[in-house]
């Protein structure tokens, strides 16, 4: 069993299921990257731990956390047909703590605008945050403005949106027609979770009520699927501005506190990266848009320090 600066990533992504019970307490996030050094990518492919904190050994102890082996050893497909054991290494991350990106009242109103595009600020009447209108398009024959369930219904608890927020009874935009079922957990510590797919839930709608253009951005022209190292862009509520990144992973784990400190575990999802990627607490709800104005995703949280992600949007779920 050798340590081998020859796997690529897509070697290990088909262990990373295997390997993601990892994912628990401080343990926030996990995907095949390129190992850092000195904070620089190296030509090494490793598994990537996102951390809440960097603990020693003593405190690791102290806290029940499970140390983090310096490498996993994990069979291998080699010319033949054949499979090797390689020692693949592990790259620990620190990214602070757990965060969400929504805005907590009390908040700036931005303008209200009819038809609403996507990028404006909504809010879900009830709802103590604020989020984003993704953006609007039709699927499934019907036209239908998209953002994140943790900003629209948080699995059906609510229900009347409003732009720019639920404060004025003339700022209701719509209601909810439908959403992606969220499960959550109140501890980071469980056991065997259920993995959520992605954070989604919808408004039917009219081009009176919602506009096609996303601000900054323009008209998306349908869907397709993410790959690595692709481009997109996204404007969100509060950056109020087109932000731009790079897919590093489309199959990042991890973990996000939701509403009433509740914790939901996701799968397959779109970790971003980019020098100035730096979305805020109110953008959550963006879409992605890359290079052919296509619909590739929907910004949904991030860390502290590191690892702004996306969900994909499964249109087939939407009816």
């Amino acid at each position: 069993m050798e340590l081998t600066q020859k796997i690529r990533q897509t070697d290990i992504e088909p262990h990373m299921s295997a390997l993601q019970g990892w994912l628990r307490n401080n343990i926030t996030g996990m995907y095949a990257g390129r190992k850092r050094k000195n904070g620089k990518k190296t030509e090494q492919w490793a598994i990537v731990m996102h951390v809440q904190q960097k603990k020693s050994p003593d405190r690791l102890a102290l806290d029940g956390d499970t140390p983090i082996p310096p490498y996993f050893e994990l069979p291998i497909s080699i010319s033949g047909g054949k499979t090797e054991m390689v020692k693949v290494p592990t790259d620990v991350v620190e990214v602070g703590a757990f965060v969400t990106k929504q805005m907590p009242q009390p908040m700036v109103s931005t303008d209200r605008v009819r038809p609403a595009p996507g990028g404006y600020q909504i809010q879900a009447q009830g709802c103590p945050l604020v989020g984003t209108l993704g953006g609007s398009i039709t699927i499934n024959n019907q036209y239908r403005m998209l953002s994140n369930n943790h900003i629209l219904s948080w699995n059906g608890q609510f229900t009347h949106i409003f732009q720019p927020d639920a404060r004025d009874p003339q700022n209701a935009l719509a209601d909810v027609s439908g959403f992606v079922n969220m499960v959550t957990y109140p501890t980071s510590n469980q056991q065997n979770p259920v993995y959520n797919q992605t954070d989604l839930a919808w408004c039917n709608v009219t081009q009176e009520q919602c506009a096609p253009q996303i601000q900054g951005i323009g008209v998306p022209v349908g869907f397709a699927a993410p790959a690595v190292n692709m481009q997109v862009r996204c404007f969100g509520a509060s950056t109020d501005e087109v932000i731009q990144a790079t897919i590093e992973s489309i199959q990042f784990r991890t973990i996000s506190m939701m509403l009433n400190n509740q914790y939901a575990w996701f799968q397959n999802c779109l970790l971003l990266e980019g020098e100035d990627f730096f979305p805020l607490a109110g953008d959550s709800g963006a879409l992605l848009i890359n290079n052919n104005m296509q619909i590739v995703g929907i910004l949904a949280g991030w860390n502290a320090i590191a690892g702004p992600w996306g969900c994909l949007i499964p249109t087939q779920l939407i009816q």
